[in-house]
């Protein structure tokens, strides 16, 4: 007799446990439906469905998860290095610390606008459309945070160099992560580049040989200080762009402009949301894209904090993001 109403006490446990573990279940399919839905509204874009975690010291690259057939990766925004800085966000800032210039303020004061956590999702690309991330003027003490960044998001970009003292080891960091390095003039010297036709070959010669001998590559790619439409020059040799414009090509240069500018070297320290809105402002349906931006230390610095919201913003557009070579198209400016 107890052995019969053991039984039963027991089966009549049966069905609560059945029930909660169907609760839990679909509590369960409700949290995944909910994160699904979150990575469809939040800012994100394409990347590599590259899952390694790179060494200490060096931008760590979080997973790429796949639930339910969508691929997306969780990014953290302290995960963004800086050199040796974070992005700092409106709700969490960095720590204030005490600055000696106004050129370090400006590396604490913008934020960029991004969650502390997002999805970068998995959107395929737009056929034909193409970006390219330009940087003028380098190498310089933001050069190593550029690079990481790109590395971070798995985007090649080309960098239009010019001499700087003390700084031959940012030249073949360059070259050494896959980027396009190219010239843009030994000393950006608008009184030495524009003095005459010969003046500038000579600086085109001198930084050319300079590049070689530092990383080996020996490139005809280059960009006019200035782009191919500056009027300064007309101060040093009237009509001597419109020479130039035919000479480089008789010699076997590819040059290339621009057609979006982040306008990061008009004003210095622009806030970086401010560059981001330059440069989605810019972009309309262009199918093939050029971004100026400067890697020119410290009154440019923001431009750092603004890359990753910028690459991020190709990727939701459905771009592709190469590097420059001497077969892409050119871009000239005709005015």
């Amino acid at each position: 007799m107890s052995g019969t109403n053991h039984d039963t006490g027991f089966s009549f446990y049966i069905p609560i446990v059945l029930i909660t573990a169907f609760l839990l279940g679909c509590f369960s399919l409700s949290l995944m439906s909910i994160r699904e839905n979150a990575s469809s509204i939040l800012p994100g874009g394409a990347v590599s469905d590259g899952d390694s975690v790179k060494s200490e010291g060096s931008v760590r690259k979080s997973p790429v998860y796949n639930d339910g057939g969508l691929k997306y990766r969780l990014v953290s925004a302290s995960d963004l290095g800086i050199g040796n800085k974070s992005i700092s966000q409106p709700d969490d800032p960095a720590p204030k610390r005490n600055v000696s210039s106004q050129a370090e303020q400006g590396l604490t004061d913008g934020v960029l606008r991004l969650p502390m956590e997002h999805y970068i999702n998995f959107f395929p690309h737009r056929s034909g459309y193409t970006a390219y991330l330009t940087f003028d003027d380098g190498p310089s003490e933001n050069t190593e945070a550029i690079l990481d960044i790109l590395d971070y998001y798995n985007v090649k970009a080309t960098f239009f160099v010019i001499y700087h003292k003390d700084m031959e080891d940012k030249y073949k960091a360059i070259v050494n992560a896959g980027h396009t390095i190219a010239l843009h003039s030994y000393t950006h010297d608008y009184s030495s580049v524009y003095a005459s036709e010969a003046s500038f070959f000579n600086e085109m010669d001198m930084i050319s040989d300079y590049i070689y001998r530092q990383t080996g590559v020996r490139t005809m790619l280059m960009r006019f200080p200035g782009g191919s439409s500056n009027t300064i020059s007309r101060k040093y040799s009237r009509g001597l762009m419109s020479v130039l414009k035919k000479s480089v090509k008789e010699r076997g240069y590819v040059y290339q402009d621009w057609n979006v500018d982040s306008c990061d070297a008009e004003k210095p320290y622009t806030p970086p949301e401010k560059l981001f809105s330059n440069v989605s402002n810019s972009v309309g349906d262009k199918k093939t894209v050029i971004v100026l931006m400067h890697d020119s230390g410290n009154k440019t610095a923001t431009t750092v904090q603004a890359l990753p919201e910028i690459i991020e913003f190709f990727f939701a557009k459905g771009y592709s993001m190469e590097k420059l070579d001497m077969t892409v198209e050119e871009i000239h400016h005709n005015w």
